[in-house]
């Protein structure tokens, strides 16, 4: 069997012959040439001693690897080290670290140990980081076909840090186009290309408010012919800060302390900072290796001055219409007039003026989203008008959330009135233009079968985000099949319901609950988050074929699975999420399987509509 090539040092061919675990002593890992090792003077407690002899075995894999690194500029031993340190999480999870007691003198507290770790271990996590660097190159490659251009920066600059932080990483290679380039010149030089591709443009239509105190720029942000979406960007203020804002479906607005403002210098947020607290690996590696600083193309500068004549004071701002050459049935132009004075009091902030046009309930949403943060209207509204059921949905005012801590984003906010009583029965975040686009390109499902799914899942986001317990807790069935998900950092362990599902053991670990289960441990999550962020992403449907359950059929039956990226304020996560949900009664929507899958699964052996009878 041919063996991979060490990657801390120059391969040797050795045989460990019969001798087990168990016969193993501290003269033979010394001397055997199988191990890195570490031994600590005597300690006046074991964690002492053990801290120190890792210490040490750290430093002689440090002084006893050979490395061919890639270089930028920084000091070589202390690069070298950074990238041990980036090992450390996992080295230290007792599968790869072992110890062996030299001495414990419990009653006159002296303690010693030996700490030490197989160059085939070594081995295999370097390995595992080479994998990892091809895995994310590869998504990086679909989103850029996709023309998802923000997730695809991402997935190449990620890969880019992994080549940074892998002991031999100027000998990584990636496929383009059946040619094998060196990984790191390659993906640095294609992140330029797509940087290259985001364009900020101010219209004349829209440029923007002026104020007393300065002016709201609105910007359309697009790459090639997509809107964008959650890129980051940061731009002076014009008060000595720089203030770090989201893209949001192509829109962008900026706040301005200067009403005589030349150009906007905005800097895109390629290392994706804020997204690391749900995938912990590279969130280890950023934190201990030095982030590669990219150049070209980072900084846009925005030309407002030639624009600054179209801007509308607060008088002038005019409030919301529908498109040009929309007809409106009646109810409609009575919800429009609704809409605009909604959108008023928005703009005055003034949210109880209008509570005449809401449910109890309605409003109570309405009430926790002002509440969280600062809330204004961005730009002017444009109006459409869609009718499902007994409902008419209003898409939507564009509002921006802005937190404490500069952090800010838009939202598109969905109002769905009721046709009955004429009052706003719920709100809801619209999905993101992928998953929205994903639905109604299904040329072949009835128009209101595609709208009742785009409803479902902008109410199934927003109640995480809202923390709707009660909400969630309706549309499941009582039987139904949940299957949960949570990364850890722990060695295999045998679990009946991952090898079920054909699913890997490392970092992950899955557990099969009941419906009470679920919403027990849902109830002590709301009760313990601050907040609560769910983003969608490729996203694939199928749904049920016909059957005969007297005259009924299976085409209201949907398979949904997402790319679920989940934040909250202590944890974070990235996998396939699989809802089967039915949406025969468009009121009352019920999910009878939920079944989280970690994002490294292989895509073919995901839970699907396939799997379930």
């Amino acid at each position: 069997m041919r063996r991979l090539l060490l990657l801390f040092f120059v391969l040797i061919s050795l045989n460990m012959g019969a001798q087990s675990i168990s016969e193993l002593t501290p003269e033979f890992i010394k001397n055997s040439g199988y191990y890195f090792w570490g031994q600590s003077a005597v300690c006046d407690s074991y964690e002492n001693a053990e801290k120190n002899a890792t210490k040490a075995m750290f430093k002689n894999i440090v002084n006893m690897g050979e490395f061919d690194l890639i270089e930028f500029g920084t000091d070589r031993d202390e690069h070298v080290e950074k990238i041990i340190e980036s090992f450390k999480f996992r080295i230290d999870n007792n599968k790869y670290k072992k110890i062996i007691d030299i001495e414990n003198d419990i009653k006159n507290d002296e303690y010693s140990c030996l700490v030490y770790i197989s160059k085939e271990d070594v081995d295999e996590l370097c390995n595992d980081r080479t994998q990892e660097l091809q895995r994310r190159y590869k998504l990086a490659q679909m989103k850029e076909e996709d023309g998802i251009m923000v997730d695809a920066l991402r997935e190449y600059y990620w890969a880019l840090m992994i080549c940074v932080a892998h002991p031999q990483g100027n000998k990584l290679t990636v496929d383009v186009n059946g040619e094998e380039l060196h990984a790191y010149t390659y993906l640095y030089d294609h992140i330029a290309d797509v940087l290259d591709s985001f364009t900020f443009a101010i219209s004349k239509d829209n440029p923007g408010e002026i104020h007393d105190d300065g002016i709201s720029v609105i910007l359309n942000v697009r790459s090639y012919d997509n809107d964008v979406s959650e890129l980051k960007v940061k731009y002076h203020n014009g008060l000595d800060n720089r203030i770090s804002t989201t893209v949001r479906n192509g829109k962008l607005q900026l706040e301005i302390a200067n009403t005589e403002v030349d150009k906007i210098d905005l800097q895109i947020e390629y290392d994706f900072a804020h997204e690391l607290v749900a995938h912990h690996g590279m969130k280890v590696i950023m934190d201990n290796v030095d982030k590669v600083i990219l150049k070209r193309n980072v900084r846009k500068e925005i030309d407002v001055k030639p624009y600054l004549k179209y801007f509308k004071g607060a008088d002038q701002i005019k409030i919301g219409e529908v498109a040009a050459g929309t007809s409106l049935k009646e109810n409609e132009k009575y919800y429009l007039a609704v809409m605009q004075n909604i959108e008023t009091a928005f703009r005055a902030q003034n949210y109880s003026s209008v509570r005449q046009y809401f449910t109890p309930e309605a409003y109570a949403m309405l009430d926790t989203l002002v509440t969280s943060a600062k809330v204004s209207v961005v730009g002017m509204q444009e109006y459409k008008f869609l009718e499902l059921d007994n409902r008419t949905m209003c898409y939507d005012i564009d509002m921006k959330f802005e937190f404490r801590n500069h952090a800010s984003f838009i939202r598109e906010v969905v109002f769905r009135f009721d046709n009955n009583t004429r009052l706003i029965s719920s709100l809801a975040f619209r999905l993101s233009s992928i998953a929205e686009n994903d639905i109604t390109s299904k040329s072949k499902w009835p128009a209101e079968c595609r709208l009742s799914l785009i409803s479902f899942l902008e109410d199934y986001q927003t109640a995480y985000a809202l923390k709707r317990y009660d909400y969630l807790e309706s549309i499941f069935s009582d039987d139904a099949l949940i299957i949960v998900g949570h990364i850890v950092e722990k060695p295999k362990t045998e679990m009946t319901d991952r090898k079920e599902l054909n699913l890997p053991t490392k970092e992950v670990e899955l557990i099969k609950m009941n419906k009470n289960q679920y919403f027990e441990r849902m109830s002590n999550v709301f009760n313990s988050q601050e907040y609560i962020n769910i983003r969608f992403t490729e996203t694939v449907f199928t749904k049920q074929k016909s059957s005969s359950d007297e005259g009924k059929n299976g085409e209201d039956i949907f398979g949904v699975r997402l790319l679920q990226e989940y934040t909250s304020a202590t944890y974070g996560d990235v996998g396939y999420l699989f809802l089967m949900v039915d949406l025969r009664d468009k009121l009352r929507p019920v999910i009878h399987v939920r079944a989280w899958q970690p994002d490294k699964t292989d895509i073919n052996t995901l839970v699907g509509l396939k799997d379930i009878k």
